[in-house]
């Protein structure tokens, strides 16, 4: 039911926009309970990394007025146990039922929950609070020989993590030329300018909440499971939420905590986690050690690959970093291993953080790919292009849509590809100048989703799904994409998510979104205008075979045009349709297809290195991208200098680090944990092919959140090394890293 229309591609401006700049938009902390104020909430934390809790001084609270009530697992089964989160149909950040007993497992853990009339009796609170401990050997240290060590099979969307074909061995006595070398990555927070924020709300049986979450709907189960009531007497809302980046993708245990406290006073609770808190409590991207080593022939083809991970996770959390699931589709090789081990230690839970796996991963394998093109003295875009593919090396499959080969012909020619020199000899005053490249990629996700269409009297189209804007403007293309199938405006077209009573869908991650719903309103609207057309029908007229248009507050197909409140039967207000997708893909169990979904894109960076200082600036990024059908040239632009700004980021300045003796975070402040600003930000030339795959969704779009963080980082580390003729193979690159050896 296609209509002509110049909505879908278009840089509509976000209809949400005036409510954000404005600061009429409400997130999770500024909500409040119809009657009353809530009560605040403030955690207490562990101090150490391992042992048991043997008791708490609570004398200090008692004199401190406004205090109500403190929390801790010292208070019996608040929270219902939960053993395996995914069994039990929502995700959850952690393994482990918080306040389940007196046990420790990392610096940072909550342990008790301070409950007062205000914020700053709260927060004394919690600091007055003295817990005894009975400590036990902990095991911080990533290269501690004691620490457990699991070779994992699978991701969390069911990806295999060891995976093997041909014969490597035999690959690498083929080979002229080799290279093996060992890349790391730092431990890296999100850092949502929103912190993590949960206002908890009973009436009754019935629980509300107002969560910073990136899924309302795995809230809604994971939530109910904990307080053992009925998913249909939870109600999640999450109309808008200030970035996430992964750090929101599950339910963390705060969630959990806001609502059992809030029944045990009677009363709302609102729990808002401060930056510091953020830095143990829900997720980070962990370390990671990458040891990869490339074989080529003498006209640069691979003939063997291998990819091995070393990372960890922590005793209650069991996220894995797969770096080299991008090696294992992205380039044509014969003979490949790829293997992943995580180390089990007494540290925070990670988590999915933006483009999780393949952002470090393409760190190591696009540095490597530089680094045989060097060997080999082949220009590093020719090496790619020689060692290219037309099916997923994975399972053989074609892709359904792959442009990547386009991709570096234009990042380069974009760039000024030719201008590139020899290691260490462009020279432009006292700057050396270097260009280095990578190549992006990101699986096409697609989870079950439903909508529900509705037709007022005054003509207004609406769309509702349980889904959420985290900030990338889905409001806005969902709005584009009802208005393209019924002819109309976008303005027309009002949109309801953020609610967990909305017909269900997925949360926001893995670029999944837009995918997901694009079926779902595709199925909706045809079955709106089935009924409107059927509804034409009783009242006697003849819809024509033209696509149903709905403007201007009438129906109208061909020549006939009947007003919306005519339509409409009087004793009802709007006319209803649902619709939906059951169909999976990238995940276990979904869709059998005979194609692959991928997104590709090259990404190109030019670098400026003072020779005095080593300040290494970018003064330039050209990313260039195959994701499908671009639905909002402004929206999918904009999430594109997101993703490369995060490259610059990872690059040379993000790291969290660690006490190796005590398992502390020691810089978990926006003051000591750097991440790129204006001034860091310069030239961003960004293009999106926008070729539909309709094979994906009958929009013909990918998602596009995640693709431009990948392979950032590997290309202005490239730059950094032709612009000095030095290999930095950690992240972040530093000026210490490069002075000593600067060309003068």
């Amino acid at each position: 039911m296609n209509v002509n229309s110049t909505v879908i591609g278009k840089p509509i401006s976000r209809v949400d926009g005036r409510l954000k700049t404005t600061g009429a938009a409400r997130y999770a902390a500024d909500h409040r309970p119809v009657e009353g104020r809530p009560l605040h909430a403030v955690l207490v934390k562990s101090s150490i990394a391992s042992g048991r809790i043997t008791g708490f001084d609570l004398s200090a609270l008692q004199s401190m007025s406004g205090f109500v009530r403190f929390v801790s697992h010292l208070d019996g089964a608040l929270i219902r146990t939960i053993k395996n989160p995914v069994d039990g149909a929502f995700a959850a950040g952690e393994e482990y039922t918080p306040f389940e007993n007196d046990r420790v497992h990392f610096v940072g853990q909550h342990i008790g929950l301070v409950v007062a009339q205000t914020l700053e009796v709260a927060e004394a609170a919690a600091k007055a609070v003295v817990v005894d401990y009975e400590t036990s050997a902990a095991r911080i240290e990533f290269a501690d020989p004691t620490a457990e060590v699991r070779q994992p099979d699978l991701y969390n969307t069911g990806e295999e993590l060891q995976v093997s074909r041909g014969h490597v061995e035999a690959g690498l006595v083929e080979a002229v030329e080799i290279v093996k070398a060992t890349y790391t990555t730092p431990i890296e927070h999100h850092n949502p300018i929103e912190p993590s924020a949960t206002l908890a709300v009973w009436d009754g049986d019935h629980l509300t909440i107002y969560d910073a979450t990136q899924g309302s709907v795995n809230d809604k189960n994971y939530v109910a499971f904990g307080m053992s009531v009925d998913p249909k007497n939870v109600r999640v809302l999450n109309p808008f939420i200030g970035g996430g980046f992964g750090c929101k993708g599950f339910t963390w245990p705060h969630t959990l905590i806001a609502a059992a406290a809030a029944r045990a006073v009677e009363q709302p609770v609102l729990l808002v986690l401060s930056r510091k808190d953020m830095y143990t409590s829900c997720g980070h991207r962990p370390y990671t050690e990458q040891e990869v080593t490339l074989a080529a022939d003498a006209d640069g083809v691979l003939t063997a690959t291998r990819h091995r991970t070393q990372s960890y996770r922590s005793l209650v959390g069991d996220h894995v970093e797969p770096c080299g699931m991008t090696t294992a589709m992205l380039y044509q090789c014969d003979n490949l291993e790829v293997t992943h081990s995580v180390r089990v230690l007494n540290r925070p839970s990670g988590t999915p953080l933006r483009s999780p796996g393949e952002a470090p991963g393409t760190f190591a394998l696009e540095s490597a790919m530089d680094e045989l093109a060097e060997k080999l003295g082949m220009d590093p875009v020719d090496l790619r292009r020689r060692n290219h593919t037309d099916i997923d090396q994975r399972n053989g499959r074609k892709w359904s849509s792959k442009h990547l080969l386009e991709c570096y012909d234009r990042g380069a020619e974009k760039i000024g590809w030719g201008r590139r020199k020899a290691p260490g000899q462009w020279r432009d005053g006292n700057d050396l100048v270097g260009l280095g490249m990578a190549t992006a990629c990101y699986p096409g996700y697609r989870m079950p989703t439903q909508t529900r269409l509705t037709l007022d009297r005054d003509g207004t189209l609406h769309v509702g799904v349980a889904v959420q804007d985290i900030g990338t403007g889905l409001y806005t293309v969902l709005a584009q994409m009802v208005a393209e199938r019924f002819g109309t405006s976008p303005e027309n077209v009002r949109v309801l998510i953020g609610d967990s009573d909305l017909p269900p869908g997925p949360l926001a991650g893995g670029s999944m979104t837009t995918a997901s719903v694009a079926a779902a309103v595709d199925d909706g609207c045809r079955a709106l205008s089935e009924k409107l057309r059927a509804r034409l029908v009783d009242m006697g007229h003849t819809p024509g075979n033209e696509p149903l248009v709905i403007d201007g507050g009438a129906l109208r197909s061909g020549p006939l045009s009947v007003p919306a409140a005519e339509v409409i039967p009087t004793d009802v207000h709007e006319i209803v349709a649902e619709g939906g997708s059951d169909d999976t893909y990238g995940f276990t169990g979904g869709v059998e297809t005979d194609k692959s979904f991928y997104s590709f894109g090259a990404i190109f960076a030019e670098v400026r290195i003072d020779r005095d200082f080593g300040i290494i600036r970018v003064p330039k990024m050209t990313g260039v991208f195959d994701v499908g059908r671009v639905i909002n040239a402004k929206t999918a632009r904009s999430q594109m200098l997101g993703g490369m700004t995060f490259g610059i980021g990872m690059a040379l300045m993000e790291e969290t680090f660690i006490d190796d003796k005590t398992g502390r975070f020691v810089n978990p402040s926006l003051g000591e944990y750097y991440v790129p600003v204006n001034a860091d930000v310069n030239e961003f030339d960004v293009e999106m092919l926008d070729i539909p795959d309709y094979d994906f969704n009958p929009f013909g779009a990918r998602g596009l959140g995640e693709i431009s963080n990948v392979g950032a980082s590997a290309a202005i580390a490239n730059a950094v090394y032709n612009a000095t003729g030095i290999r930095v193979r950690h992240l972040p690159i530093r000026l210490d890293d490069l002075l000593e050896d600067l060309p003068r």
